[in-house]
């Protein structure tokens, strides 16, 4: 095995274990749609905008409308993961020791995706 897939693979190895770690400590106490205001949620604006372009899709075909379905798609997402709640339980230290290894699994996958393969120069 070289280098580059072992580096791969360690990297791999603690990102997932970090993660898993971590999700395991944290717990969701509410989830729902991003509100701007105190009272306005993202999420009935972004459905109706997303069912009135997925009409124009099928009926047009056009180019924007299929561009603009997986952008309103993916803010329908990102708005529901910013309107969720959620709560870590633990110490300082503990949400320290979850986090290092994910960062130094995450930068050994991106050295080893940025190593040159052997043989080029």
């Amino acid at each position: 095995m070289r280098q580059k897939e072992k580096l791969l693979l360690i990297g791999s190895v603690l990102l997932v274990i970090s993660t898993f770690i971590f999700f395991k400590s944290t717990r969701i106490y509410s989830w729902g749609f991003y509100r701007i205001w105190s009272s306005v949620s993202t999420g009935g604006i972004l459905i109706a905008l997303t069912i009135l372009d997925l009409v124009l899709l099928i009926a047009t075909q056009h180019k924007i409308t299929k561009i603009l379905l997986p952008v309103l798609i993916g803010l329908i997402v990102l708005s529901i993961v910013l309107g969720t709640q959620l709560r870590f339980h633990g110490s300082l230290l503990d949400l320290f020791l979850m986090l290092v290894p994910a960062a130094v699994g995450a930068g050994l996958m991106l050295r080893s995706l940025l190593m040159k393969q052997e043989g080029e120069q």
